[in-house]
């Protein structure tokens, strides 16, 4: 298994952490030889004003004219970057407000390998948020998220492998192996708390063992994370070790349209540091 086409968001006011993003997503590509396929919005859903009075026909042809260019813009932008790079790719607009954007999003990344996009954070008012739900739970594959404060290249020496036993981890752990064969040393990190006691989970030695088959350098270490909870402790443990990306599984409370991320996997996203890999 090779990741050979990824796709990604391009925010037509990009932020540092959407920028971000996509010089990962761009170095990644053309590291992995990889076709890259980038989404522009065109937020072209503001059609009425204060209290709901609709806008003037002319106010709302203006704005979506608006919308298109700052997408076009943003096109240009990434077919430069990524011919610089050497990296195939194509990228499209879509005229969509942030939820429905992220809905034909992870409609179009059920047919590729990877997504990957930014860490949502309380400033792209829902955007980011709303991607991350979309991909996670809604398309079958991988997620790459990539933190605001990321800077360089992908590095991949130093991989942390958040292991609970669960389905959702043994499915980020399957997603993952294109990277984790990148790696110098894979760690297989097993958090109990109070409510998951280390005998009531699969252990992390028989993860190791695994991956080991798969000829990769593997240890594997339990924590006891009662005290500052999962998804503190996992964070870390990574920031101790020099962790360069961690694997995990995306939990939900809810199988609803809206979606309510589990408490660990909330916590990583609001606080994370490095990227992370999550598939449900």
């Amino acid at each position: 298994m090779t990741i050979r086409d990824i796709i990604m968001p391009l925010h037509p006011d990009a932020t540092a952490g959407a920028r971000a993003a996509e010089d990962f997503a761009l170095a990644l590509a053309a590291r992995m030889e990889a076709h890259l396929t980038a989404l522009a919005p065109s937020f072209s859903y503001v059609l009425s004003g204060p209290n709901g009075a609709r806008l003037p026909a002319e106010i709302r042809e203006e704005l979506q004219q608006r919308s298109d260019e700052a997408a076009r813009a943003v096109l240009e932008s990434f077919d430069a970057r990524s011919r610089a790079l050497g990296v195939l790719s194509d990228a499209d607009t879509v005229r969509a407000g942030p939820v429905e954007f992220a809905e034909r999003f992870a409609a179009r990344a059920r047919t590729r390998d990877l997504s990957v996009v930014p860490q949502p954070t309380k400033d792209d008012a829902g955007w980011g948020g709303s991607l991350v739900e979309a991909v996670l739970f809604g398309t079958g594959r991988p997620v790459l998220i990539v933190p605001y404060v990321q800077q360089g290249a992908p590095r991949f020496e130093r991989v942390l492998v958040a292991w609970d036993g669960s389905k959702e981890a043994a499915r980020a752990v399957h997603d993952a192996l294109p990277i984790l064969r990148h790696a110098k040393e894979v760690e297989v990190l097993t958090l109990h708390t109070e409510r998951h006691r280390p005998e009531n989970l699969i252990p992390g030695a028989d993860l190791a063992a695994h991956l080991a088959r798969h000829r990769l350098t593997v240890t594997a270490r339990t924590t006891d994370a009662t005290e500052i909870g999962l998804a503190e402790a996992m964070l870390s443990h990574a920031a101790d070790n020099g962790s360069e990306v961690i694997v995990m599984g995306g939990y939900a409370h809810s199988r609803l349209r809206h979606l309510v991320f589990g408490g660990a996997t909330s916590g990583i996203l609001r606080s994370m540091t490095v990227p992370i890999l999550m598939a449900h």
